[in-house]
C-alpha cells in the first residue's frame, strides 16, 4: 500500500482528528500512531505496523541500549479507536510529542502516514524547491 499526498486538518475542541478520507479508503484494517522521527508521528496500517516491530525480534535482550530504544518505541504506540463518525482522540502524549495543538499536516510517507504539527512541518520546509532537490541527492545512495 502507498500513501501519498498533503492534507490539512485540525483537532477538534475535544482533541479528536480523522485520518483524511483519501487515505482512509486504503486502509481496511486496523491503524496505529506512534511517536515517529523529527516530531512527527507515524501512522501504520497493521500490516506495515507488525512489519515494523517483528525486527525487534531479532535484537538481543543483552542489547541494552538497543532493548531502551525498543521500550521507548512501543511505549508511545496507541491503537486508533474511530467512533461511528470516524473521529478519534488524539491522546495528550502524543499531541505533546508533536506539538500539535489545533492545526496539522498529514502527509502520505509510502508504506506510512506522518502527522506533522503545522509549525514544525513549515519549519522543516518540505515544500520549498531546495528542499526537493536535496531530498533527491539524499536518495542518491539507494540507486533511486
Amino acid at each position: 500500500m502507498i500513501f501519498f499526498g498533503e492534507y490539512n486538518i485540525q483537532l477538534d475542541d475535544k482533541n479528536r482528528m480523522r485520518i483524511p478520507n483519501k487515505l482512509r479508503a486504503l486502509i481496511n484494517e486496523p491503524v496505529y500512531i506512534l511517536h515517529g522521527t523529527g516530531g512527527c508521528l507515524f501512522v501504520m496500517n497493521e500490516s506495515e505496523f507488525k512489519k515494523f516491530v517483528e525486527r525487534f525480534e531479532s535484537v538481543p535482550i543483552s542489547d541494552l541500549k538497543a532493548q531502551e530504544a525498543i521500550r521507548r518505541i512501543m511505549s508511545s504506540v496507541f491503537p486508533v479507536e474511530e467512533d461511528a463518525q470516524g473521529r478519534f482522540v488524539l491522546p495528550k502524549k502524543a499531541r505533546d510529542y508533536a506539538n500539535i495543538s489545533k492545526q496539522m499536516i498529514f502527509i502520505g510517507a509510502n508504506s506510512r502516514m506522518e502527522i506533522w504539527s503545522q509549525e514544525n512541518y513549515e519549519k522543516q520546509g518540505y515544500s520549498s524547491a531546495e528542499s526537493f532537490d536535496t531530498a533527491i541527492v539524499d536518495l542518491k545512495a539507494y540507486d533511486i
